[in-house]
């Protein structure tokens, strides 16, 4: 599809006036306005990778040194598939101070997401930002020494990170928090303390949690328990939940007896691929 200049420069304007917007809804902003000008929809929809990085140069040249911006942009091209893009603008805001950009690249090296693989890296993002404050980036950087990636493996530092990032309202970082305290790893067991981080990560949205939480009422024999947690997992789209919520229905457990909502839960479980709602399906 060709551009003349004219349609170019609007769309690159267009681009920068909506750069501090969600970066989905600018997406889906930018594929409409690049549909062929005559209005043909059966033209395919794409992302002109010339028209993106004039953006970027333009960007450099009209808001300079403006980091959230730069950090913005790097957003627009993660979500575009422009990976080697958006770790240029996620440096540019990372030298500029902006600790999320930092947050990113720590996972972009982690992961080698358009950049080679680098742990070494990672792990030096996670500690510049998680040590000025960044919830998300601690509970990274408490990853790594729990797992002992680039670091000496180390319960106890691991643990004082987990648990500021916990207070934070990261809640990867409380539910490692309740497996620590469950299995006495980096502190004392404590089943109590436990069970109150399980559940602050299962209301802070960890479907995970909200499944084991129903996984360990069902140990207690603590039925209608385990099928709040397991329906909270469920209505989150959580595949497993679902799986649980349709054998409750299927047995009355925790609820009465429904063969047809056991029958949709299990629906909505292999419709996500899970091979056992398959088989009780087929013995419907």
């Amino acid at each position: 599809m060709e551009f003349n200049k004219q349609t170019r420069e609007q769309l690159l304007q267009q681009q920068l006036a909506a750069i501090h917007s969600d970066t989905h809804v600018l997406i889906k902003k930018m594929q409409q306005e690049l549909q062929n000008p005559s209005g043909d929809q059966s033209e395919p929809v794409f992302i002109d990778d010339v028209l993106v990085a004039e953006a970027v140069n333009l960007l450099q040249q009209s808001v300079a040194n403006q980091k959230e911006a730069q950090y913005e942009l790097g957003h627009l091209y993660r979500g575009i598939g422009m990976m080697a893009l958006s770790v240029s603008c996620f440096e540019l805001a990372a030298d500029n101070g902006y600790l999320a950009a930092m947050y990113w690249l720590g996972n972009f090296y982690y992961e080698g997401i358009g950049v080679d693989e680098n742990i070494e890296k990672a792990f030096s993002y996670y500690e510049y930002a998680a040590k000025a404050g960044l919830a998300d980036a601690m509970n990274n950087y408490a990853d790594m020494y729990f797992r002992g990636e680039t670091v000496p493996q180390n319960d106890e530092i691991a643990y004082h990170w987990f648990s500021k990032a916990a207070m934070l309202g990261v809640s990867e970082s409380m539910f490692t928090l309740g497996y620590m305290f469950e299995n006495g790893v980096g502190v004392e067991l404590d089943e109590e303390t436990s069970l109150y981080w399980f559940e602050q990560a299962a209301n802070n949205g960890d479907l995970y949690a909200a499944n084991y939480l129903g996984h360990k009422a069902m140990q207690r024999a603590a039925f209608d328990e385990a099928f709040i947690w397991y329906l909270q997992a469920a209505t989150g789209q959580d595949v497993e939940g679902e799986y649980n919520v349709g054998f409750c229905y299927e047995e009355g457990i925790g609820t009465m007896q429904n063969l047809q909502k056991a029958k949709y839960w299990y629906q909505r479980a292999a419709l996500q691929g899970d091979t056992q709602a398959k088989e009780k399906l087929a013995r419907f």
